[in-house]
């Protein structure tokens, strides 16, 4: 049984408990801490468990097995290293960071320490994303040309000014950390690592002091080109949308919604639709499993640093003016 310890306790911290308490089996919920006393009280009463003091607190308690970090993406780093210093297994949302160099301190931290960094990449744990990824891998859609993804929504019109996903440090590119980021883990874990990339971000309408618009344009290692979009003030909208020359996979709405579009005139198109989104409680047994010693984590720190590699060359780009930047390995 893993023990484990939530910090941060706005919407995802409580998506997290929610998760946990889904897998009473192999999962205890110790508790949480965070700068809010109200969010604590909230969490106490919803999830149960203790409200520590502090993270120092957490740190100190010896059953505690894991830490599970929702909190602002700059402070991932040096919670990360404070937790592999006193010995505590970690699941941090991703981002992991948001920069190469902060991700590998994380990452050394852990390593040297022996314990486990996990990331929340969850949407790996979709059926119909592990779907997609077999469609590919057989060869059913042909030879890949091109990949086109978009995630976007309508946060930035929402956020209070004080709110820490108000703070452009916070945000690069707006909503690329906190949205497009999962259609990266996506299309890259199928089809291979972005090599080069050039983007172009703005803020347009959105009230606070972030990027409420960016695009970029990629292409991957194997040579596949690529297409990103991400916005922050209009109605939610997600897709993966991958060009073979057998077929186009196209996966919709939080990939709840998956067609393939044959090249082929006699063949009909086929819709699958995928109600069932248990993702967060399968990277949390695979969280505990690695934890045990029993498998490790699927998705490996070194990806996950990846995927802050492709945030930190998108920020590079908009800032020098839509330049081509190599994404680092």
């Amino acid at each position: 049984m893993l023990k484990v310890a939530v910090v941060g306790t706005g919407w995802w911290g409580k998506e997290l408990a929610g998760a946990a308490a889904a897998l009473p089996e192999v999962i205890e919920l110790a508790g949480c801490y965070s700068l809010s006393e109200k969010e604590c009280a909230e969490f106490a009463k919803a999830f149960g468990g203790r409200i520590y003091a502090s993270y120092d607190e957490i740190l100190a308690d010896r059953s505690v097995g894991a830490v599970l970090l929702a909190t602002p993406h700059s402070t991932h780093c040096e919670q990360i290293v404070q937790a592999a210093a006193a010995a505590k297994n970690v699941f941090c949302e991703k981002p992991l960071t948001l920069s190469v160099e902060t991700a590998n301190r994380a990452i050394t931290a852990c390593r040297n320490a022996g314990v486990v960094l996990a990331v929340g990449h969850n949407r790996r744990y979709l059926q119909s994303v592990k779907r997609l990824k077999s469609l590919v891998d057989s060869g059913e859609c042909g030879r890949v040309l091109h990949v086109e993804a978009n995630y976007s929504g309508n946060g930035g019109l929402r956020y209070p000014a004080g709110h820490w996903r108000s703070q452009r440090s916070e945000m690069p590119s707006g909503g690329i950390a906190p949205m497009a980021l999962h259609a990266v883990d996506t299309f890259t874990w199928i089809l291979g690592p972005i090599t080069r990339l050039m983007s172009i971000a703005k803020r347009q309408v959105v009230p606070v002091d972030i990027d409420d618009t960016s695009v970029t344009v990629f292409e991957l290692e194997n040579g596949i080109t690529g297409t990103l979009g991400s916005l922050m003030a209009v109605p939610t909208s997600s897709y993966v949308r991958i060009y073979g020359t057998q077929a186009i996979l196209d996966a919709r709405s939080n990939f709840s919604e998956l067609t393939i579009l044959p090249v082929e005139p006699g063949r009909p198109q086929v819709r699958e639709l995928y109600t069932i989104d248990d993702s967060l409680q399968n990277e949390l047994r695979a969280l505990a499993d690695a934890c045990a010693g029993t498998s490790p984590y699927p998705l490996s720190p070194e990806e996950a640093r990846r995927n802050v590699a492709v945030v930190e060359a998108i920020r590079t780009s908009a800032e020098a003016g839509g330049t081509w930047v190599r994404v680092a390995a």
